[in-house]
């Protein structure tokens, strides 16, 4: 199962991040394929993303059910795919950063997948290979803008207690469904990557801006 964690130092309070990320509009758009959020409950919300290849070629709709909700400190979600055999879950964890904490790190743990066919794997590199340059003239294109519009929403969003900063850690895993299941986790692990790092990353640029 493809699992990223990432974490950022952000040089604003616990409380100031917390304000801004327990709102799920305020950085939903700076989620990589981000389309459309749809909040049911404070409990239970539907994401539309969409993306260029393997089963994100299209827009795809997820459940996101919150499971722990410890303010100031940590958020669990579970993922349901709608359109898509997916599931999933994730961590944000919160805390106050300490003067000898770096300014961000990630870690991956991705057990193997069985290994796809020879043709599979032709395929697989040529998609990838087109993937990877639509995504990075994308995000070129998109990254100002989304943080733009992400800082706007901080205004009114408690100062907190000063200190040295906060450390945002963003945990994501995800396993897909159905007989295309070994070739997809190969196709997924590294986008999970750029997803994790460019939103935790995202939200500390809006953050600061703010």
């Amino acid at each position: 199962m493809p699992q990223i964690r990432y974490t950022v130092q952000i040089a604003t309070p616990v409380e100031r991040v917390w304000a801004f990320v327990e709102h799920l509009p305020n950085w939903a758009p700076l989620m990589i394929g981000y389309q459309k959020l749809v909040e049911v409950n404070d409990r239970q919300s539907i994401w539309t993303l969409k993306g260029d290849m393997g089963m994100l070629a299209r827009e795809v709709d997820l459940q996101a059910d919150i499971t722990v909700w410890e303010p100031l400190k940590r958020v669990e979600f579970t993922l349901t795919g709608l359109t898509e055999k997916l599931t999933g879950s994730g961590t944000f964890t919160l805390e106050p950063a300490t003067g000898g904490d770096i300014g961000e790190a990630v870690t991956e743990e991705s057990p193997a997948p069985a290994a796809p066919t020879r043709r599979g794997l032709r395929e697989m590199f040529a998609r990838f290979q087109a993937w990877m340059l639509r995504r990075m003239m994308k995000r070129a294109e998109g990254a100002d803008e989304a943080v733009r519009a992400a800082a706007a929403t901080i205004g009114s969003a408690p100062a907190g207690s000063g200190g040295a900063g906060s450390l945002l850690t963003f945990e994501l895993q995800v396993q897909p469904g159905g007989p295309m299941a070994p070739m997809l986790e190969v196709l997924m692990a590294p986008m999970l990557e750029p997803a994790v790092s460019d939103l935790t990353k995202g939200i500390r640029a809006a953050l600061e801006a703010g």
